[in-house]
């Protein structure tokens, strides 16, 4: 990475280290990610588990809500819905049209409310958790949403990559980072 503070960040979630340390808030957020879908985070074959997917899915939309933070190198308060759009629009490709609002529109419904309905002063939102790698947003009804949290995770996974290439190549990317990094970057564990 282009800077040591963005290796600490962006780390792979499957390195383990022991405290006391500097620890990516990234890397600690995609760490329980992957034990939540119960992906392999050792070399040691486990004992398969069911995957517990309400925090999991909780987890990667907290996820996309800090990348997109760091993104674009603000965290005004007034923004946070337009940021996360902007970074699932670029980040989470391919997506059907208003999929960048019912995703934003599950995250206020889960980390808000810890539930499965959200409203705007226009649209109700109404949702359905699935986990069986279909389409990422499938609108059952007006108002009626399936999201699928195994597909999310995998485009939450991809937009790290992308967004990770993308920082190495970008001077204006590298500032946002650096700015955001002192505030939501690391975290001590000892």
């Amino acid at each position: 990475m282009f800077d040591s503070k963005a290796d600490l960040f962006f780390e792979d979630p499957r390195h383990h280290r022991s405290p006391p340390g500097n620890y990516g808030v990234l890397h600690l957020l995609r760490r329980d990610i992957y034990r939540c879908f119960d992906w392999n985070l050792s070399e040691k074959a486990e004992q398969k588990r069911d995957p517990i997917l309400w925090p999991g899915g909780m987890a990667i939309l907290a996820g996309i809500d800090l990348l997109a933070k760091f993104h674009e190198g603000d965290d005004a308060i007034g923004c946070v819905g337009q940021r996360f759009r902007d970074f699932v629009g670029r980040y989470f490709q391919p997506l059907c049209a208003k999929d960048e609002e019912t995703i934003y529109q599950l995250r206020n419904s889960l980390l808000h409310s810890f539930g499965l309905y959200s409203r705007t002063k226009t649209t109700e939102y109404r949702f359905v958790l699935s986990a069986s790698r279909e389409q990422l947003v499938q609108q059952i009804s007006v108002g009626n949403y399936q999201v699928d949290l195994v597909t999310l995770f995998e485009r939450f996974e991809g937009s790290v990559q992308r967004y990770g290439v993308d920082l190495n190549a970008d001077a204006e990317l590298q500032t946002n980072f650096c700015r955001m990094f002192s505030k939501y970057g690391s975290i001590r564990i000892g």
